[in-house]
């Protein structure tokens, strides 16, 4: 059967382009790897309890309201503002704040740095450089016509160079302490490596538009583009893995699935792993070695290792969180870099689950996320194939869960004595449920060199013609976080297809 479109992965990406485009007429297929839409925005349940698999907010809740409106979905959604707290041996802080806030607080944990006044001035004519970039960058601009204004030139070089300069260098102009400089460089306590263009874009999220949460929760957002793109027409086929795309005359024209089904299409969005889609699932395809190899070598960001608790809420003592998502460190040493397995001297996230989603867990119970990051080879040598483990991986996850809990309790007394339920993710959970490469969370690498390489910000028109991407890996940088992101660039695709013309 011949369509218009096929769209690879039903996640947030693939979602929103398949039913922008089903609902402007054209006749789509979408092909999910897994039994249910949605992607890592998917829940599960154990014993009463409801997790999610993946985000826990996300930014801009305008523009997604919008766009889910805009594609025929009505539903009322409230967004609730998520705040964020980090506790260290130096300072016990909620930083989800406006930056003029942010900098008194600084300045009083701090009074020996003296330039942290012109830091924020400085730092914030480049919050201001960033916001609504998405409306003006030409990167994100379905067609890329030749720009004569002199002040978007400008905003277009400016952007250029922070995008290449190492956050570190910069902040290290302004401070000497390196609590300071790891704060204000990663939100945390690690040392920054980002560029100053992706610093930028962080605290504006972080300072100025916030981070949110649905009324609906994050599964019901999918769960609306799911229900409008079928009822546009679309057609929808789950646990149904795509095999190869393949080409015609240099041009997608199809994909292959398992049995030897095939479905052919004028265009081939893909929602997938970045990675994935140009090294295994489009072969032959004529593209230069150095090409591939950057694709190979450049890096994602990491991964980590996630432990869902279900707990009795009067056996912990939960008053240090003053904010659902509390970053913890117990220890600090910044002159020795910890052990992986050394929890007490690492930055964990403690998410109160429970707070921002109460109807996902039982009458009179709570939940909490632990969240640590972890590379995929710490967990490697147990992989024997998608979804196979050696027999020592699960008593070495429930051990180190475990170990994670107890550090936990520094900050959170009884936590042990209170855990009813215990589910425990690693980066292999993430490679093959989540189906990211080596567990990838977020995209491709924050790390300023990763930009160096990939040259560009928005990647959703590919060198193949008539191939696209959506989702996050479609973007170097999330720039307006995860989700809007993943939405942003599936509506792009959309867009492109549907002005009918080939962007090469």
């Amino acid at each position: 059967m011949k369509y218009d479109v096929i769209v690879i992965g039903a996640g947030f990406g693939g979602l929103s382009c398949a039913t922008k485009l089903a609902k402007h007429g054209r006749k789509v297929l979408l092909l999910e790897k897994k039994p249910h839409t949605g992607g890592t925005s998917h829940i599960f349940h154990r014993s009463g309890f409801a997790f999610p698999m993946g985000a826990l907010g996300f930014s801009y809740p305008y523009k997604v309201k919008k766009f889910l409106e805009n594609v025929g979905i009505e539903e009322k959604i409230a967004f609730e503002r998520s705040h964020y707290q980090l506790v260290t041996p130096h300072f016990d802080m909620v930083y989800s704040r406006p930056f003029d806030e942010l900098k008194k607080v600084l300045a009083h944990i701090f009074p020996e740095e003296k330039k942290i006044g012109a830091f924020f001035s400085d730092f914030s004519r480049i919050l201001d450089l960033v916001a609504n970039i998405s409306s003006w960058h030409p990167d994100y601009q379905v067609h890329a016509a030749k720009i004569t204004d002199p002040v978007l030139l400008s905003r277009i070089t400016l952007v250029e160079n922070y995008s290449r300069t190492p956050s570190a260098t910069m902040l290290e102009k302004y401070f000497t302490h390196p609590v300071l400089i790891n704060f204000l460089g990663s939100q945390g306590t690690y040392a920054p490596t980002m560029s100053v263009m992706n610093l930028g874009l962080m605290w504006n999220i972080m300072s100025s538009e916030g981070i949110w949460f649905p009324s609906c929760g994050i599964h019901g957002l999918t769960d609306s583009l799911e229900k409008a793109f079928n009822r546009y027409g679309g057609k929808l086929v789950t646990s149904t893995p795509v095999e190869k795309i393949f080409l015609s005359y240099g041009k997608a024209s199809g994909v292959s699935c398992p049995g030897g089904q095939k479905f052919f299409a004028d265009w081939v969005v893909c929602n997938t792993d970045y990675k994935k889609t140009f090294l295994q699932l489009v072969t032959g395809n004529g593209l230069t070695k150095k090409y591939l190899k950057s694709v190979k070598e450049i890096p994602y960001t990491q991964s980590e290792l996630c432990v869902y608790l279900g707990i009795d809420p009067n056996k912990v003592n939960l008053d240090a969180m003053k904010a659902p998502h509390l970053f913890y460190r117990h220890k600090y040493n910044l002159n020795k870099k910890p052990a992986q397995e050394d929890f007490d001297n690492r930055e964990m996230e403690i998410c109160l689950w429970s707070d921002k989603a109460p109807d996902l867990v039982p009458p009179e119970k709570a939940a909490l996320i632990l969240r640590v990051g972890f590379p995929f080879r710490h967990f490697s040598r147990f992989w024997t194939g998608e979804k196979k483990r050696n027999e020592s991986y699960y008593a070495y996850k429930t051990e180190l869960a475990l170990s994670l809990v107890k550090a936990a309790e520094n900050i959170l007394p009884g936590l042990r004595s209170a855990v009813e339920v215990m589910e425990i993710a690693t980066p292999l959970t993430y490679q093959d449920w989540g189906q990211r490469h080596l567990g990838s969370l977020a995209g491709w690498t924050w790390h300023v060199k990763g930009e160096e390489i990939l040259g560009k910000k928005i990647l959703v028109k590919t060198p193949i013609p008539n191939i696209l991407m959506a989702g996050i890996y479609a973007a170097s940088e999330l720039f307006l976080g995860g989700i809007p992101t993943a939405i942003h660039t599936g509506s792009m695709a959309a867009d492109i297809i549907l002005l009918g013309k080939n962007p090469h």
